[in-house]
């Protein structure tokens, strides 16, 4: 898994400024299995579970700004 994290200062009038943020979190899109199925009677057997955590997610990604002054 690998995350990205990109960020830039936009300097306005003053002490005024605006920082500007994008994150994309697993970048290259790799599936990440939290377990497999280990009951040896289910229909499933030894096949991925699809995990519900962020850790295991998809590709995502997230914008984001701070005003500072």
């Amino acid at each position: 898994r690998a995350d990205l994290r990109l960020q830039r200062r936009f300097p306005l009038r003053g002490h005024v400024s605006i920082n500007g943020t994008v994150e994309l979190f697993n970048v290259f899109n790799h599936e990440n299995f939290g377990s497999y199925v280990s009951n040896q009677v289910a229909a499933n057997y030894l096949q991925p579970q699809q995990s519900t955590s962020p850790n295991y997610a998809a590709r995502t990604l997230q914008l984001g700004f701070r005003l500072t002054f």
